[in-house]
């Protein structure tokens, strides 16, 4: 957060002073879940590694040393959380690319809701 104090204008006699606040996001949040053709079951670990195996095949090396983290994980549902500034190309990969689970089945990832703040994607008024 950085504060500016404005100077009033110079015409004016009145000594107004005007705080203006400016705020930047460090964070954005996900709402995904995971899509498969079988029903089953993955651990905490290799949901990670999934997310981060589309990173890298969408985003190449940025994909990859991209941080992410897992606030919330009921399987298949989860809440990451991404940089700010590269949540755009971390929704497109998780639109658009699909990947082969360690079992051979096909899966992607669905983004249910995205938000600059966490209290955007834990609830919705639509479940």
């Amino acid at each position: 957060m950085m504060n500016v104090d404005m100077p009033s204008d110079s015409k004016t006699t009145d000594q107004t002073t005007f705080r203006t606040t400016i705020s930047k996001q460090q964070f954005y949040y996900f709402a995904i879940a995971m899509v498969t053709d079988v029903e089953t079951s993955v651990e905490p670990q290799q949901y990670y590694d999934y997310i981060m195996v589309v990173l890298r095949q969408w985003l190449g090396v940025v994909g990859a040393g991209m941080s992410v983290d897992i606030l919330d994980l009921k399987y298949p549902k989860a809440i990451i959380r991404v940089p700010f500034d590269r949540y755009k190309a971390a929704w497109q990969a998780m639109t658009v690319t699909p990947f082969k689970q360690l079992d051979g089945t096909s899966a992607h990832f669905q983004v249910l809701r995205g938000s600059a703040f966490a209290m955007g994607v834990v609830s919705s008024s639509r479940d």
